[in-house]
C-alpha cells in the first residue's frame, strides 16, 4: 500500500493507493493542521503498513517536518516529496520557466488528465478547465494539442492565480475597520453589509472563471469542460452554476455544469504511480 499526502496552506488530506490493481480509498482524510496529531488514530485504522508515502507539499516548513516526523516515528519512512518535474513525459508545461509552476497546481492538472483523458470530447480538442478554490483560487487549463510532428499531446497551457474566497473574506475584514469576516450565499441585490460582502466574493471568483471560460472558447473554437475542487467551492458555488448556464444558454450550447473533483492532487499522485488505472 501506498500513502498519498496532498499538504495545501490550511489542511492536508491523504489517501492510499493499491498499485498492484489500481484501487483508491472511497474517501480521503482532511485533517486541519491544527488536528495534524489525529492522523495517527486514521493510520492505524489502515488495514496494511504503508510501503511508500508520496507527497505534495505547499505548507510551511514547520507543519511538513511536523508531518515528516511523524511518519517516521510511525512507520519507520521517508515521505517522498514529488515536485513538477513528474509527469512531465505525460503532460507539457508552457510556463516559460516551468520551475515556477507550483507543485500542488501541476500534480492536480495530472489528476484532471486522468479523469479526462479517455473522453471523446478530450480527444478531440475540447479544453478542460480545472478551478480551485482554495486558499488560493487557481484556474488552470489543459487542452490535447498536436507537436511539431502532428502527434497530440496534453499540454498545460496556463491559467491564473487569485485569493480564495475564504482569503477574500479574511483580508476584508483584517485590513478595513468596520467590514465583519463573513461566509454566506450570494444574491443579486444585497441589501446588507455581510450579504454584499458573500455576494461580491462569489462574483469575483465566478468572474474569474468565466474569463478563462471564454478565453478557451476563443482560442481553441469549442467552450472549456469545468472542473471544480477545493474547500471553498460551496461558497461559489452558486454564483459559479448560474453564470456558465446563463453564457451557454446565450451562446446555444449544451448546458454542461461544472464537475466536481474531491481530490484532484491525490488523483494525480495515483496517476504517477498508475498511469493506466
Amino acid at each position: 500500500m501506498i500513502l498519498l499526502l496532498d499538504a495545501g496552506n490550511t489542511r492536508a488530506k491523504f489517501g492510499w493507493l493499491d498499485p498492484a490493481s489500481g484501487t483508491r480509498e472511497a474517501q480521503a482524510h482532511a485533517l486541519d493542521y491544527s488536528q495534524i496529531s489525529e492522523l495517527v488514530v486514521w493510520l492505524q485504522k489502515l488495514a496494511r503498513r504503508p510501503t511508500r508515502i508520496l507527497g505534495v507539499s505547499v505548507a510551511k516548513p514547520t507543519v511538513q517536518h511536523a508531518i515528516e516526523a511523524l511518519f517516521i516515528r510511525q512507520y519507520g519512512l521517508q515521505v517522498e516529496w514529488i515536485d513538477n518535474s513528474y509527469g512531465a513525459r505525460d503532460l507539457h508545461n508552457s510556463y516559460a520557466q516551468t520551475s515556477q509552476l507550483g507543485t500542488d497546481r501541476w500534480v492536480a492538472l495530472l489528476g484532471l488528465l486522468r479523469h479526462v483523458r479517455d473522453q471523446d470530447t478530450w480527444q478531440s480538442g475540447k479544453p478542460m478547465l480545472l478551478a480551485s478554490f482554495g486558499t488560493a483560487c487557481t484556474l488552470d487549463t489543459l487542452v490535447n494539442l498536436p507537436d511539431q510532428h502532428g502527434t497530440h499531446r496534453p499540454h498545460f497551457v496556463g491559467g491564473l492565480i487569485l485569493p480564495g474566497p475564504l482569503l477574500m473574506a479574511r483580508s476584508l475584514a483584517e485590513g478595513t475597520a468596520r467590514l465583519p469576516y463573513v461566509q454566506g450565499a450570494s444574491s443579486d441585490y444585497p441589501t446588507n453589509t455581510p450579504g454584499a460582502i458573500s455576494s461580491g466574493i462569489a462574483a469575483a471568483q465566478a468572474g474569474a472563471l468565466y474569463r478563462q471560460w471564454r478565453m478557451g472558447l476563443a482560442h481553441f473554437c469549442t467552450a472549456p469542460q469545468v472542473f471544480v475542487s477545493g474547500g471553498g467551492w460551496p461558497l461559489v458555488q452558486a454564483e459559479v452554476q448560474d453564470i456558465l448556464a446563463r453564457a451557454q444558454a446565450d451562446l446555444a450550447l449544451p448546458v454542461l455544469p461544472p464537475q466536481y473533483l474531491a481530490t484532484p492532487v491525490l488523483d494525480g499522485l495515483a496517476s504517477l504511480l498508475s498511469p493506466s488505472g
